[in-house]
């Protein structure tokens, strides 16, 4: 398979995983505050944030095998690429039995730490539940879906887990309304996730039958891990403070609010990151064998990554305030509409997803260790500010916590991208975020005059269709307009696609 055609697969396969997910995700929260209320909504939230932090015992293997893995793939080196990944399965072992004492315990103290109403062996039952699955995926997945991703087949596990996610939000729908208690559905959800581990595991047998984990480990091309292991620290400690916080300081019925808001958006972010991982392969691929290839390829990639994240961030802050209304709708134990939330929401998200095309560069050269002190500045700010903050002004605080960080690290990381890897001023890549962020501003200040008042969720559905036509076509015209090489690029594959299909179909 040529990785065109993979790039199509994983792309349009992940795009559908997540709108899948988008849709029947934001059914679930709604059933779970109606019928067990905010609080148990905030209490599921929570946990999942908690098990983020347990999954640092994964030390950093997981990046520093995928860096280690791109050249070999590349190459075809099949003996080399078992090597690093029998140590990574050994590794991944070895997180799985302490990832299960992680889970124990939290279970144990838990209940005890964060104060609530629910009872207290409904907590510990839930947690069990629901960090079952995280060891199950350090046992048998974890390093195959590695392998998939370095290879371009990342598709395969996103169709399993979109198979999976709908049968599991499907029965606990169903259990829901039929009236069973959250721990019930949450053992349905653990239930029906051990089909994806037995699936990777079938394909992996049945694909990869070279792929042999008896080999000498080798470890050294894992040895980046220790570097690695500063960033997955203070990007947890980053990515993760806010709930964190308000769990502590400010209750569950806040994190109820704050999940839903991050849930949404985070949905539309994931489409992003679908686009990011689409090309990822064959980027890492070029960065360690072609270097001119790759700088072409960059140059496309960053064109249009910006513009499509700007894109629909865009949409999302016109159109998020009056899906909140409609959504919300019916719920009294929580203010979920909020004219603050949308705007502070999609300036953070703009700021961390917009860099991910310098940060992959980073990556890919492997320059762990030389940047591991940054990561670390950006944490600290994002922490001590949230928690100066969140007494002050509550949400807010953590949220502008997390947006002084990011003002940090999102120019650091352009900076050294550029500057230490590639070679290059990077104004080019300034440049391309301040032509995004001015049609950003224009298109959502003349769009929120003119949007009609919306009520139902079909007026919605209508409005946010043509919002987002407007918005792309937009996005396009400019960045085409200001990046003409990349078009005349993009022009070139569309033309060629479709004189091959006009060969086919003669």
């Amino acid at each position: 398979m040529d990785n065109r055609k993979k790039i199509v697969k994983i792309f349009g396969y992940g795009v559908i995983s997540q709108v899948v997910t988008l849709l029947l995700g934001i059914i679930i929260p709604k059933l779970m505050i109606v019928n067990f209320g905010s609080e148990v909504n905030g209490l599921l939230s929570s946990i999942r944030q908690v098990f983020v932090y347990v999954a640092l015992l994964e030390a950093g293997i997981g990046t520093a095998s995928l860096q280690a893995l791109y050249s070999p793939i590349a190459e075809g080196n099949k003996k080399r690429t078992c090597e690093i990944m029998a140590a990574t399965s050994a590794y991944y072992k070895r997180t799985g039995v302490l990832y299960g004492i992680a889970v124990i315990g939290l279970a144990i103290f838990y209940p005890i730490i964060v104060k609530s109403d629910i009872p207290a062996m409904v907590v510990v039952a839930v947690i069990l539940f629901q960090g079952a699955s995280g060891v199950i995926n350090y046992f048998f997945q974890g390093k195959f879906t590695i392998l998939l991703r370095v290879d371009g087949r990342g598709y395969i596990t996103t169709n399993i887990t979109t198979i999976v996610s709908v049968v599991s939000k499907l029965i606990q729908i169903c259990l829901i309304l039929m009236g069973f208690n959250v721990v019930v559905v949450q053992f349905a959800y653990f239930t029906i996730n051990l089909l994806q581990m037995l699936y990777v595991t079938w394909y992996i047998k049945k694909h990869y039958k070279w792929l042999d984990l008896s080999f000498k480990p080798d470890y050294n091309a894992l040895s980046q891990s220790k570097n690695v292991i500063i960033h997955q620290i203070s990007g947890l400690i980053f990515n993760n403070t806010d709930i964190i916080v308000l769990t502590l300081f400010a209750g569950l019925k806040t994190v109820s609010i704050y999940s839903l808001y991050s849930l949404i958006i985070g949905c539309v972010a994931n489409i992003i990151d679908t686009l990011c991982s689409s090309v990822e392969f064959v980027l890492g691929q070029a960065f360690n064998s072609d270097k001119n290839k790759f700088m072409k390829l960059q140059e496309v990639y960053e064109t249009y990554y910006l513009g499509v994240s700007f894109f629909f961030f865009t949409v999302t802050l016109i159109m998020l305030p009056s899906f909140m209304k409609i959504y919300s709708s019916g719920i009294t134990d929580a203010q979920y509409v909020d004219k603050y939330l949308p705007v502070l929401f999609v300036t953070l998200n703009v700021l961390m997803y917009a860099r991910r095309t310098s940060s992959q560069i980073i990556n890919f050269a492997g320059h762990f260790k030389q940047t591991q002190v940054r990561s670390i500045i950006e944490s600290v700010i994002n922490l001590t500010v949230s928690l100066v903050l969140v007494f002050k002004i509550g949400m807010y605080g953590v949220l502008v916590g997390t947006i002084a960080a990011l003002l940090y690290r999102t120019n650091d990381v352009i900076i050294y991208a550029n500057w230490n890897i590639l070679g290059r001023k990077p104004w080019k890549t300034y440049r391309r975020w301040i032509q995004n962020t001015v049609v950003m501003v224009l298109i959502t200040s003349a769009l929120c005059i003119i949007l009609p008042e919306i009520n139902t969720l079909m007026e919605w559905i209508m409005n946010a269709i043509w919002v987002a036509m407007l918005s792309g076509s937009v996005y396009f015209i400019v960045d085409s307009f200001f990046d003409r090489e990349s078009f005349r690029f993009i022009r070139e594959i569309i033309i060629n696609v479709i004189k091959r299909r006009s060969r086919v179909i003669e």
